[in-house]
């Protein structure tokens, strides 16, 4: 129960990996809001076990900023503080063997507009929530595609490499006011939309990770939400504007 006590509010955690990770985090005792722009239903019934009433969906966009102000006061409101944010909600289903030259601008905008701006615009929202209590921790989701600079998904990668600027940046910025910016980067997840972006090359990709990690196997949705726990926990509170690599140990960081 390391996070007990706390309130985190997880984007994109109405399924997938967001959904494995909020019902991590409200394991380890923190009070979970599913900030996500469809129904939340699923994952909320997945969290009742764990604290009937404690946790809580609520309608975001993270493409409109006053729409996640107005989202992240009904969670201030309800649980009374915001302690922890975990920035997950990204465009990645469907991201694979698109040549750069192929890639249209309204792919390219969308892209920037949900894995960029939107990381920026939940930031905004909960930060003054953050500065008046003195405390905060923010954890955002990038991606080892940036070590790697994978192809025929550049628009993704250069997303995911802004989101691991952005977190350097934001960790100076906000580190007077007491809070935390980090980032954590997965490598290759076998999540459901990782499976159907593979499509028929999954066979050969798992052989491949299996070759090339320490550990020898795929990495699953359950061995991301360890890091990001405990990130959000005061076991971490010297630890900002870093970037953690959760890969089975396939990159050398």
């Amino acid at each position: 129960m390391i996070l007990d006590g706390k309130v985190v509010i997880v984007t994109g955690g109405a399924r997938g990996l967001g959904q494995a990770i909020a019902v991590a985090v409200a394991e380890a005792g923190a009070r979970v809001a599913v900030l996500d722009v469809i129904d939340t239903a699923e994952t909320l019934a997945l969290l009742k076990d764990l604290g009937p009433g404690q946790h809580l969906g609520v309608h975001g966009d993270v493409t409109d900023f006053e729409g996640l102000r107005a989202a992240v006061q009904q969670v201030a409101d309800a649980c009374g503080a915001v302690h922890g944010l975990i920035n997950n909600a990204g465009l990645y289903k469907g991201v694979h063997d698109m040549p750069f030259e192929e890639i249209t601008e309204e792919q390219w905008d969308r892209m920037m507009a949900i894995n960029v701006k939107g990381v920026w615009n939940v930031t905004r929202a909960v930060t003054p929530l953050m500065r008046e209590q003195g405390y905060g921790k923010i954890v955002n989701v990038s991606s080892t595609t940036v070590l790697v600079g994978a192809a025929g998904m550049s628009h993704y990668v250069a997303s995911k490499g802004a989101v691991f600027a952005l977190t350097r940046s934001l960790s100076r910025e906000l580190g007077p006011a007491g809070v935390r910016v980090n980032t954590v980067m997965p490598g290759l997840t076998m999540s459901q939309a990782s499976m159907d972006n593979l499509g028929p090359a999954l066979g050969a990709v798992e052989q491949m990770v299996n070759a090339t990690t320490a550990l020898g196997r795929p990495q699953q949705p359950a061995d991301l939400p360890g890091t990001m726990i405990y990130l959000l926990s005061e076991l971490s509170d010297a630890v900002t504007g870093q970037a953690i690599v959760v890969d089975g140990g396939q990159s050398h960081w």
